[in-house]
Parts: structure tokens; sequence; C-alpha cells
């Protein structure tokens, strides 16, 4: 009798623990999405009939920015491009130090070679520098859209600073700081920032003998730059080049995210009986309902669409 027990409990331990090890199976959801019509004047109401009962529900109205097409993401064009930044010149009396470059053909190895074959263009006459010993300066917003034709290239900003043999003929070094920097874009979504002052996240590239290492720096908070030239007898003989590279930006188009979606039904949540919504533009639109049900292992997912028409 007593072993007969322990036979049959073992029976059911083994079908418990067979259970639990087997895959829970998932259907395709059951459901079915109906509007009232399909051609609706600006401003009515669409009604949408909702029908079955799937764990989740999303709607997408095939609207911009809501369109089930682009689920994996969008891409939008570059319509315009701007500069600008403040810069502060500081003590000495050495003239054209400071100037300002672009480059689309620069190759992305912070090397001075690399940079003298890079085609960097100056633009030091089209931005206004600080003249006033101590005093930020804005540059002045500089539009880039026809100096930077070739917008499937990377570009480049670069600040440049040359200090000569420091004597009677040419002056003494002066101190330049740059900040405030923005590279913003337009686009149909409005002004967006393509790099500032601390994501430009600039390299500097060091040429000539540096008799005084760490003259110039990057500020790693904000982004700042500082150039100096040599202060000793020794290093004011020597002449000395700097720059400060930009990282390369993408001036083609802007990679937004995925489109979003309204959600309708959670999995805890019933189905409503109807989904209404309202059109706020004229046009051909494909109206998705997203359905799916979830299990840990699995997924299974089911679409719906409808075409409306919005007319004026």
């Amino acid at each position: 009798m007593k072993t007969k027990y322990l036979i049959g409990k073992l029976a059911i331990l083994l079908s418990l623990l067979f259970l639990g090890c087997k895959k829970e199976t998932v259907d395709i959801p059951e459901f079915n999405a109906t509007a009232n019509k399909t051609t609706f004047k600006l401003g009515d109401t669409v009604v949408f009939k909702l029908e079955g009962d799937p764990d989740f529900v999303s709607f997408y109205s095939g609207e911009y920015l809501n369109d089930y097409s682009f689920i994996g993401g969008r891409k939008i064009d570059i319509q315009s491009i701007s500069l600008s930044f403040q810069s502060r010149v500081q003590n000495g009396n050495q003239a054209n130090q400071l100037s300002v470059y672009l480059s689309s053909d620069f190759n992305g190895k912070f090397d001075i070679e690399s940079i003298k074959a890079g085609n960097f263009k100056n633009i030091t006459d089209l931005v206004t520098l600080g003249s006033v010993n101590a005093v930020y300066a804005p540059s002045g917003t500089l539009d880039l859209s026809t100096l930077v034709t070739d917008r499937t290239k990377p570009l480049y900003v670069a600040f440049r600073y040359v200090t000569k043999p420091q004597d009677a003929a040419t002056g003494t070094q002066r101190t330049w700081t740059i900040r405030d920097l923005a590279l913003n874009t337009v686009t149909e979504l409005g002004k967006n920032s393509a790099i500032d002052q601390l994501t430009a996240a600039w390299t500097l590239v060091q040429s000539g003998p540096i008799i005084e290492p760490n003259r110039s720096s990057i500020t790693q908070s904000n982004g700042q730059i500082v150039f100096r030239g040599n202060i000793t007898n020794e290093g004011k003989l020597v002449e000395t080049d700097f720059w400060a590279v930009s990282k390369a930006v993408d001036l083609n188009t802007i990679m937004l995210g995925p489109d979003k979606s309204i959600p309708i039904k959670g999995i805890s949540e019933t189905l409503p009986s109807v989904y209404k919504y309202i059109y706020t533009k004229p046009g051909v639109y494909k109206a998705v309902f997203a359905t799916s049900n979830n299990r840990i292992n699995s997924k299974k997912e089911l679409l719906k669409e409808i075409e409306i028409t919005i007319v004026p």
C-alpha cells in the first residue's frame, strides 16, 4: 500500500515537472477592427469598432510620427545649418593668431599631416572674433548652407592658433578662449543641435616645438578651448601651431527613433468596443491596429489596416 502511494506521488511530481518545462503556447490574436465609413470630412470623428481580446492593442493613425511604416525609425532631411560661438582674447599683442575652419574632406585622423591634407576652409572673415581685452564677443550666426555643399560627407569644425616667434616685430602671444559653440540644423521639425561646445568632443593637435606642454587645453567639464603660446625665453623663440578639431558631424539626415503608437489595451484591461480618432489634416492615411499576445517564451502578432481618406 505504501509502495503504491509513493509511486503515485512520484508520477504526480514527474507530471508537474514536465508541465513546468513545457513551453506555454501562444495563439495568434483574435481581433478585428472596422470603420463606420472610410471617407470623412476634416474635423469629423472617425469611429472604429473593435472586436476580440488580444493581450495588447495599439493604434497608428498613419500621420507624421504616428505611422506604422516607420516603427524601425525615420530619417529627416536637414534644410539649413548654422554656426555660432563666443571668443575672448587676453593680454599680449600678436595679431592674427586665431582662425576658424571647416572641412568635409578630413579623414578623421587627428595628426598634423592629416589636417594639412584635409582641405580645411578658412572662414575667419565670415565671423566676428573677440577684440576687446578680456571681453567675450559673439561670432554672429553664420549660415553654412552655401559653404557646406556636399552633405554626404561628415563636417568638421576647427579652430587654429598660431604663435610666431615672439619678438619686437611680431609681438607677444595672446590667450584665446572659445566657448558656447553651437552648430545647429533646421529640419521640418524645427531647430536641432548637431553639436555644442561640449559634445563637439574637441581633439587638440599640436605642431612645432612644444617646449612648454599643456599651454593649450580643452576643459573636460564644458568643452571650453583655451589657446596659449610659449612664455619662457626659450619658448618665445619658436613658432607653434595648435588645432582644436571637432568630431565628425553628419549633416545629410537626422535619424529619429521609431514612430510612437497610441496604446489602447494592456494585458489586464478590457478591449473597448469602439475607438474614436480625429485627423487634423486632409490626406489618405493607413490606420493600423497592432495587436499581440505575449508570454515569456513567445509572442504572436496581428495587424489590422484600414485606409482612411480625409477631405477638406
